[in-house]
Parts: structure tokens; sequence; C-alpha cells
């Protein structure tokens, strides 16, 4: 890959921007060495899709220096920072390329002030990921994503991108927006990340490329291969200039996790002295505890397609076309006890804070599954674009734009249970955890099939689709009399947007038994139960599991082996599954199949429409010479009109579990708030109406219309201290909308009654006593709003180097949160008032900051060391109210921990990289390490409900390349490479322990590179 660096200055800010775009033309090409492409200009706003397209290629030879590589990748990524209009940071092709980084998310944390979860759901601390979930900017996960400056998601709610469903092979770089101005398109506080891909006139002739590489998990051990081709051209007709390119990215990637986990931890008490502590002493044990390892692999493919004419000098036309496939599926073993342990065995040990660390515990009960998982997911991207560029003063460019994306998505999971009372000695004390599993009897086998039954099963789907059309038109005047009016742009944005979520919930149903319900176990070794339906090969749907180096040997086997159902039961769909497992269901009732059909399941299906209509006008201005010196700057206005409409399941309404005749007035109250009374009336009239409300059935549409108007003002300036130092100021509000799945209209009417007398129980508005609450989403939410303000001092040297600091400020007014309010509904001629728990807009918070950057090649050291570089950065963010938001407001665990006291979700209060490079010789090789400090993951983990966090990690990822000629570069990568391990803990601020110990692969790819 090549860059061509030119030492003469700026002339003004506009030929600044060129130089920009001259840059980014360069890096046309991912992993191609040895590629010399022009640079070129594009009068267009940096972002758009008309930015990332150039003009006919001319060639600035003056005072040439060749640079490429990793180097290119950061002089460019620099460049493209200096001369920017906005606060933004970039990546570039050979960013992407040259760590083992296979996917955007991935690459995306080396940049400052960007974060990455490393789990696809926060809620679900237990599965990590292997490539990275979410993309948090500056804290925040109001992330708007783009693909060349247009809108791009994927179909889990219709509104932001899986960053890790995107190939980085098919990208040119990346741009990440920290602060916008008007013509970018509104929906990020956190920041905006376009995806930008190669055109065909981004290179000067004919380019064809090919790579390849074998990806090696070692705790896997495995192999995954991948490879990309490219194709691209441009010629003269007598119809003007055409040039087509075609690219074809396939990607398979594997690895395994292994994990021991503790339960939440509840508090127990001793009953006599022990492990130094005296009876009466409260302690914290852990209700469960249990260990899984889980063999995850994806075939990621994409193609590219894009094709550019331009009949005349000036008028050019672009039409695009991306699809994107991503197939990850996973196989789990997990074995678990889920009862809490007592409190009082001699073999305790207990922490500072008198959680337990170690001990063994016996006669326990063991909980085996095996689940299958597997998404499909899809993203088609189709687009036009026309610029036209009649004379230097005017430029008019039209846009249209058609995506769809869709996603499937399937669970299934098979329960055995054995009678095999167990001993489990553990020890959660330190950073290498163990735990281990024998029969309590030495006379039995935890391999003996015989004594495993089937328990239980539970499945999981969904099929979510969303599309969207989105046209807009820019038309821009450019002063060429005028020493402060650059230039004056306006334009228009209309978007149509229809996202359909369909999702059961999930579906546990017995088997044969459980510990807690005996029933008539139908064994592993056995066809069915007696007097019912056999299957033959019932006995032949299980697999005995050895955890065989398990953590790498640095926590002890767990046991011989286990009996589990086997991965074919579970892989090959529910009705595969059934086929064999109905002949477990001994007690002639339990686990069936999901309907494909969602409108049996609540809240099952969620169609929602948005049409948005933005008009901004943008004044770009500037002085070479001022009372205030050199300087430049923009201010403009976005105005955006958003209708929502949405539509659901039917309102259900829950039934009463008592006797209708147990309210009885005068019954004294012995529990609760109001102990000491007795039932009144009212009490009574409320039990008696619940019945009555129940027996009937709610007509009213569950469907919402909603509307609201943003005025969206900005303001961005730049003071060119010296001519290689500048001071940036911004000033702008910015907006998120709400999730597709907060909007959701679908309403769960429920009672809260005491079970002895009969009196209301639950909690309603104000903290009052009610008899009738419900759950409900809410789609008249508005955006969530943010006043937001950058600083920027940036000091650029050398033709590589520089050091910049950012400070930020964001002011944010309507954060989401579960709140309550009361609703009337009718049914069967009785009115009741429910106090409704939903999404509701209101909270306040701040977040505030800094970034350091500093990057360096030092060229001055004698030999072989002029190759070293270093890129860095360090970002503190701090915050403070704000609410954290239930991701199901029908959950009322995730209701309730959501309101507690607690951090943001996502936010490291200290992030930082650091990346040793060597450019020289043909030698490319960078080793580079990234950090953040620990955060809260969750308020309400699933099946612990209760708030998990994530301690402070760090990784290290390496690469060497080497040139062995100007077509084709060799090399390895590293991932992963110092083996780190991730801590979770669980509890509140005041406590804490360690619960989560996980462990993944390394990763080591070996690749070629090759362009002609």
């Amino acid at each position: 890959m090549t860059n061509r660096f030119t030492s003469s200055s700026h002339a003004s800010s506009i030929t600044a921007w060129l130089r920009a775009g001259a840059s980014l033309a360069t890096l046309s090409l991912l992993s191609v060495p040895g590629a010399a492409l022009a640079q070129t200009a594009a009068a267009a706003p940096q972002g758009s899709e008309t930015a990332t397209q150039t003009d006919e290629a001319q060639t600035d030879t003056t005072q040439d220096v060749v640079v490429t590589g990793i180097r290119a990748s950061l002089q460019s990524a620099r460049n493209r920072k200096r001369d920017a209009e906005q606060v933004v940071d970039s990546i570039t092709a050979q960013d992407i390329g040259a760590l083992p980084d296979r996917s955007v998310s991935e690459a995306l944390q080396r940049v400052p002030g960007v974060t990455l979860q490393r789990t696809n759901e926060n809620r679900d601390p237990a599965r990590l990921s292997s490539e990275g979930g979410g993309v948090f900017i500056r804290g925040l996960s109001w992330v708007r994503s783009e693909l060349n400056g247009r809108d791009v998601f994927s179909a889990n709610n219709g509104r932001g991108l899986s960053f890790e469903d995107v190939s980085s092979d098919l990208l040119v770089g990346v741009d990440v927006f920290k602060n916008p101005s008007a013509e970018l398109v509104e929906g990020g506080i956190g920041g905006i990340v376009n995806l930008r891909t190669r055109k065909p006139f981004d290179a000067s002739g004919y380019v064809f490329a090919l790579s390849g590489d074998a990806n090696y998990a070692d705790l896997r051990k495995k192999t995954f291969w991948s490879g990309n081709a490219l194709a691209s051209g441009r010629w003269q007709t007598p119809l003007g200039e055409m040039g087509l390119l075609l690219s074809y990215s396939i990607n398979n990637i594997g690895n395994r996790t292994d994990s021991i986990t503790a339960g939440r931890y509840d508090r127990g008490t001793l009953s006599q002295p022990q492990s130094g502590l005296a009876a009466g002493t409260n302690v914290y044990i852990p209700n469960g505890m249990g260990l899984r390892r889980i063999d995850w692999q994806q075939k990621r493919t994409a193609f590219d397609g894009s094709f550019q004419w331009k009949p005349s000098d000036t008028l050019t036309l672009t039409l695009e076309a991306l699809v994107s496939k991503a197939t990850p599926h996973d196989v789990e073993y997990a074995i678990g006890d889920y009862d809490m342990p007592g409190s009082d065995n001699s073999t305790y040990k207990f922490g500072q804070n008198r959680e337990l660390l170690s001990g063994v515990i016996q006669n326990r009960n063991l909980n085996l599954d095996t689940r299958a998982g597997s998404q499909d997911k899809k993203t088609q991207d189709f687009s036009g674009n026309l610029r036209w560029v009649p004379n230097e003063n005017w430029a008019v460019s039209a846009d249209l734009q058609y995506i769809k994306s869709t996603a499937k998505v399937y669970s299934m999971t098979a329960f055995t249970g054995a009678n095999i009372p167990t001993t489990i000695a553990f020890d959660f004390s330190g950073d290498d955890p163990s735990m281990t599993f024998t029969p309590t009897n030495s006379g039995q086998s935890l391999t003996n099939k015989n004594l495993y039954w089937w328990a239980a099963a539970m499945d999981h789907i969904e099929d979510n689709e969303a599309d969207e059309w989105a046209t807009r038109a820019d038309v821009e005047y450019t002063f060429t009399d005028s020493e402060f009016l650059k230039s004056f742009r306006v334009g228009g944005r209309y978007t149509d947007r229809a996202a359909t979520t369909r999702q059961s919930n999930y579906n546990w149903g017995l088997l044969s038994a459980q510990y807690w319900q005996p029933n008539t176990a139908v064994f592993l070794n056995q066809t069915g139960f007696a007097g019912g339906p056999q299957n033959a090969a019932l006995p032949n749907q299980t697999q005995l599991v050895n955890y065989n180096n398990f953590f790498r040997g640095q926590a002890p086997n767990p046991g011989a082996g286990f009996w589990f159902p086997s991965a074919s039961l579970v892989q090959n769909g529910t009705a595969n599954a059934y086929d064999y497992l109905k002949s477990t269901l001994s007690s002639g009732w339990g686990w069936s199949p999901l309907s494909d059909d969602y409108s049996k399941n609540p809240g099952g299906i969620n169609d929602q429409t948005e049409k948005t209509t933005a008009g901004y006008a943008l004044l770009r201005f500037g002085m070479d010479q001022s009372p205030l010196g050199h300087f430049d700057g923009n201010i403009g206005v976005r105005v955006i009109r958003t209708e929502t409409g949405s539509s659901g399941t039917p309102i259900t309404i829950g039934a009463p579990t008592s006797s209708p005749s147990l309210c009885v007035v005068g019954t004294p109250i012995t529990t609760g708030p109001r102990a000491g009374q007795t039932v009144n009336a009212t009490d009574c009239a409320n039990y008696a109406a619940a019945f009555r409300f129940a027996g009937g059935s709610i007509t009213q549409p569950t469907t919402g219309n909603g509307s609201y108007t943003d005025v969206l003002p900005s303001l961005n300036l730049r003071f060119f201290l010296k001519d290689n130092l500048q001071l940036r100021l911004a000033a702008a509000k910015a907006i998120v909308r709400p999730t597709f799945a907060q909007l959701n209209p679908y309403v769960a009417l429920g009672y809260s009654f005491d079970s002895v007398t009969g009196i209301g129980t639950g909690t309603g508005v104000n903290g009052r006593l009610t008899p009738f609450t419900g759950s409900a989403g809410n789609p008249n939410l508005r955006p969530t709003r943010s006043n937001q303000f950058d600083v920027s001092l940036e000091y650029y040297f050398g033709r590589s180097n520089s050091i910049t600091f950012a400070g930020f400020y964001k002011d944010i007014s309507n954060y989401i949160f579960a709140g309550v309010t009361q609703q009337t509904f009718t049914a069967n001629g009785q009115t009741l008032t429910f106090d409704v728990t939903q999404q509701t807009n209101g909270s306040h918070g701040k977040i505030k900051g800094f970034e350091i950057g500093y990057t360096q090649f030092f060229d001055m050291l004698p030999g072989a060391l002029g190759g070293l570089g270093f890129s860095g950065n360090y970002t503190f963010v701090d915050s403070s109210g704000g609410q954290n938001t239930a991701v199901n407001v029908f959950d009322t665990n995730q209701t309730t921990n959501a309101g507690l006291a607690l951090p943001l979700e996502g936010l490291s209060k200290y992030s930082y990289n650091a990346a040793l490079v060597y450019e020289k010789y043909g030698i490319s090789a960078r080793a580079a390490y990234n950090w953040r400090s620990h955060y809260l993951l969750t308020t309400s983990a699933a099946n612990i409900n209760y708030p998990v966090w994530s301690e402070s990690y760090g990784q290290l990822d390496a690469s060497i390349l080497y040139s062995l000629n100007k077509h084709i570069k060799i090399g390895v990568q590293g991932y992963n490479l110092l083996n780190s391990r991730t801590f979770l803990d669980v509890g509140d601020p005041s406590l804490k322990p360690r619960y989560g110990w996980t462990d993944t692969d390394r990763r080591f790819a070996f690749l070629f590179r090759s362009v002609f």
C-alpha cells in the first residue's frame, strides 16, 4: 500500500480539504502494497457519499516522499483529522487490515474515546463474544452508523448496525464524527461512525487484488480460512469515462470460551463460629455455581459493487450495491448447581467482605445442558448518487438509497439431570479459579450414562426485518469574490423506514423429571417412558463431554466426563429435537416446540414505521488574515420532523390466582405496610372487580402514533494559531431516537393481591399500594437530547506526527427509563385504572472528559532504528446523573435494577491504546495494546437479576508483514497474545465480589496480499 506526501503548504482551508480527499483516495485498496494511487479532490460534505468520490486523476509530484504500510495509514488518518471541519478521528484500510481485527468493531477500539463491549448481549455476561459487540463513543452507546454517509442498520431493532457483522475487507476507511455539523444526519449523541467503501475512480487505472489468510485458534485447535478478491478498472468510452469495481469477501472465524461462574451473592448467617468469624455473623454465599464451554464460529460473506460514469467533466453518476451476510452459530455445554448452599460449612473460607471464596459442598444436584444458537443476518444496500458541478460556484447532488436487513435467530437447549449426588470443590480466591465435581458416593461414577435422565427443553426464535427508502438533495454555492464567506449549502432529506420484530419468549418445558418434581424419570439409556411412544434412536442423542485442557490447564479438569444431550439433537431445528424428546414426556405434558405464528406469543410482533423529513442550511466561512488571525469554520442548523407509527399484539390480561372468596372484610392484616390494620370494603371491592375484569377481553387496538420536531443548531470554529498548531471550538445540539423495541405499544395487565388477605400489594404512582399493575411499551417516547461542546488543540509536525488534546462536555436530557403511569382500561363492563410500568422520558445527566493522542515516527534515529514509530491515545470520561434503561420493560427485575443509583452501563472512566510501529526495509510491523478500566456491564444480568460489572481489561495484538516485491506481501498476525482473561463482578457498588472468569483463544493468522 502506498501513499504520497507533499511538503507544500496549504494555501487555504479549501486546499487543505482537497488534500484530505487526496489522502483518502490513496487508501482506496485495503491491504494493497505498492499501488500508487492518484491524489484527487472531491468538493463535497465530509462524511457524505460524494466526499468519498474523486475527480480525474491528477498526480502531484512536488517533493514526493513515498510512504507505505502502517505509516501511510497513520499519516492519512492524521491528515484527515487535521483537514476536517468537524471534530473527527479516522482509521484507514491499513489500520483494519494490519491487525487481526476481523470486524469493524474490533478496529474501532483503536480510536480515541471508543471502547468495545465484549459481549453480544450485555444482559448475558456468561457468554462473551469472540469479536466484540457494542461500540461506545465517549462512554455512550448512542452511536449512529452510516455507510458512505447513508443509513445502515441491522434488523435487531431497526435502528443501529451490529458492526461485527461487517467485513473490514470491503472498507477503505472509517470516520468517527464526535460533534456533528448541520449537513450530517442526526441520530448519534455519542458520535457518528461512517464506513467508507472503495470506488473505481479512486484508482488511476486497472487494479486486481487478492488476499487470503489461515486463522488458527489455539484453544479451539482449529484453523479457519478467509479470502478476498477485488477487480477495478476505469476506461474512456464515446459516452464518457466509466469505472467498475467488484469485490467479494469470505471470512471464517471461530473460537472457544471456557468460563467458571458463581451466582448472585445472597446473605446468610453463621450459626456457629468458622473461618475466624463469630456465630451470628452475616456472610455472602453464591446462590449457584457452574462452568461452561462454548464452541463458536461464523461465516461472513460480503459483495460490493460500484459503477461510476462521468459523461462530462461536470457530471458524475455513482451506483453502488453491497450485500453482507453473517451466519454465526455456537454450541454450549454447561454444568452447574443452582441451589444456594448452606451458610455453615467447616471447609469454607471467606474474603475480607465476608464473601465465600472457597470450600467443598456435598450431595449437590447437577444440572447439565447443551445449547445450540444460530443467527442468519443479511443486509442489502443499493444506492445511486448524481453530482453536477457546472462551474466553480455551483455544486448540486442528488441521492437515492434502498436498504433492507433481515435477521433470524434460533436457540434450542436440552437439559439433563443425574441421580448422582455430587461433591463440588471450588476456589474463587484468585485469578485462576477451580471447580471440580466428584460423586459424593465413591461407588458411583459421573461417566455412568444410565444414571442421567432427560430433564427439560427450551427454545426461542426470532424473525426480524427492517427496510428503508431514503433520498436527499444538496445544493452548494461557493463564493469566489469574498474574503470571509466560503460557501453556502442547503439540503433536504426524506426517509421512510419500516421495521418488524417477531420474537418468542423463552419456551421452557418439562421433559421427564426435575429434582423438585421426580415423576417418572426417563434415563439416557432408555428409548422412552414405559407405556409411551418409544424411539430406538433416543439413546444415541447423547454424548460424553470431557472438559479437556480447561482454561489451558490453568484450572483443574472439572471431572472425568459428563453426559449431555448431543449437539446434533439441538442444532437441527426444534422439530428434529421434538421427534426424539416427545418420547420422554412421562407426565403426559411438558415441552413442545414454539410455533412460528408469533401472534400467539404475547408481545411477539412489533410493527414500526418511521418517516423523517429534514432540511439544513450551512454557511462556511473563514479568513486568512483578521483581528482574530487565520480562522475558518461553519455555522448551520438542521430541522427534522419525525412521524412514527406502531402496532403490536393484543393487550393481555392476567388472571387472579387466588380463590374468589378469599377477601373478607375485617380480616386482620399482619404483614407489609398495612400491618395492624384490617381488610376494608374497598379492598374486597377491588378484589371482586379484578375477577370480573379478567373474565372479559380488551378490544382497543394496540397501536400508537407520534410526531415531533427537532431544531439542531451547530457551530464549528478552527483557529490556526500557527501553521502546524490549530484550535477547534464546537457546539451543537444532538438527538438519539428511541429504539423500536421501546416504542412497542404492547400492554400486559395483571394483579398484585396478598395471597392471605386479598389486599392490594402492588407499587403504583408515587409508591402508593395498588392491586392493579401492568407493563407496557410507549409509542409516545421522545428522543434523548444533548447540548454538547468540544474543544480541541492539535499540533502537527514532521511528515506523520501529531500531538492532540480534545475536551468534551455533554448536557443530556430526556433519558429513557422505566417509570409508572396510570392508564384506564375496560373489559367485561368493568373499568379499572392500572398503574403501568413503561418507558418514559425525563432524567437528566452530564458527560465530560478529555482525549489525548500522540503519534510520531522517529526518522532522526540512525539506520534501522529510523523505522520506529509510536501511536497512542488516552481517554478520560466522567458522568453524573442520567438513568439506565431496562432492555425489557416487562421484566420487573430489569425495571427495578435500572432505577438503582448506578453508573451508566458501558462507561469506563479510563481507557488507552499504545502501539509500537516499525516501517522500513519492506517490513511493516506493529504491536498494539488496548486497555479499558472497569465498568457496569448491566444493571440486571439474565438468571442472576443483579448488576454485573466487567473488571479492567487489556489485550495485546501484533502483526508483521514483509513485502516480497511491489506486488506481494506475506505476514503473520497475532490476536490476544497475552491470553487476557475476562473477570466479572456481581453486586452493587458497596459489595461486588468476583463471580466470573473467562478464557478464550489466542489467534494466529498467516496471510498473503497481492495486487496487480
